[in-house]
């Protein structure tokens, strides 16, 4: 009876051990995942600072946008030459459009992504496109590049174009990446090394690669060639 009795203490007791020090461990890991949470959003924020610092200085207009809470006077400069169909014709829906890309800076780079965990070119843009003008746009860079007419010069961009790009194989005219021209040859897109960043056209790797772009106006999504 007596050795039963000791034996029933050692297993509660075992039982218990186990218990505190599986708490402990649960514990130790929801504090490991908070920490790594954190950390992986400071690196974003950070990430995502240093690229709005490139945005103000390749199109320091938009510094004076983020400011304004109205439509401004200097901004008429920036419609000189601006083709009046397009639908960023419109302050609100350029600002609205830098806010929503700003918003997904940092983001990592996922095929076939479509969410905060990763998402690739083509999302990224159908994503940004949605959320400012609240129109869907298929994923697929090259579906993309079929639906709408084309603009073939770089010197034809203006804000809001959306641009496209061979792959890897530059000589190729297959369309394997797509982003968002913002201005002064700045453009967001998310790549497949970096994520959700901005970059520049005068980078060689896509300058070379740059095969056309499309342009959205108000009469929603219509095709139309420029002259």
């Amino acid at each position: 009876m007596l050795a039963k009795t000791k034996l029933t203490l050692i297993l509660m007791t075992l039982l218990l051990f186990f218990s505190v020090n599986s708490s402990d461990l649960q514990s130790a890991k929801k504090k490991s995942t908070k920490k790594n949470r954190q950390s992986t959003e400071a690196k974003i924020n950070f990430k995502k600072q240093k690229l709005i610092q490139k945005l103000y200085e390749y199109f320091p207009l938009y510094e004076q946008w983020e400011k304004a809470e109205s439509y401004f006077y200097n901004d008429y400069e920036f419609l000189n030459g601006f083709d009046k169909e397009s639908i960023f014709s419109d302050y609100q829906l350029r600002k609205k459009l830098i806010e929503r890309v700003n918003d997904w800076l940092g983001v990592r780079y996922r095929y076939n992504g479509r969410s905060r965990r990763g998402v690739d070119c083509s999302n990224f843009v159908s994503i940004i496109i949605e959320e400012t003008l609240d129109k869907f746009i298929p994923a697929g860079s090259a579906n993309q590049a079929a639906l709408y007419a084309n603009i073939n010069k770089i010197d034809d961009l203006q804000f809001g174009d959306i641009i496209f790009f061979s792959g890897r194989n530059k000589k190729s005219k297959r369309i394997g990446h797509v982003g968002i021209y913002i201005g002064n040859g700045l453009f967001a897109h998310s790549s497949t090394g970096k994520g959700v960043i901005y970059s520049l056209l005068s980078d060689g790797y896509y300058l070379e690669r740059y095969r056309s772009a499309a342009r959205f106006y108000r009469d929603m999504f219509a095709e139309r060639k420029l002259d």
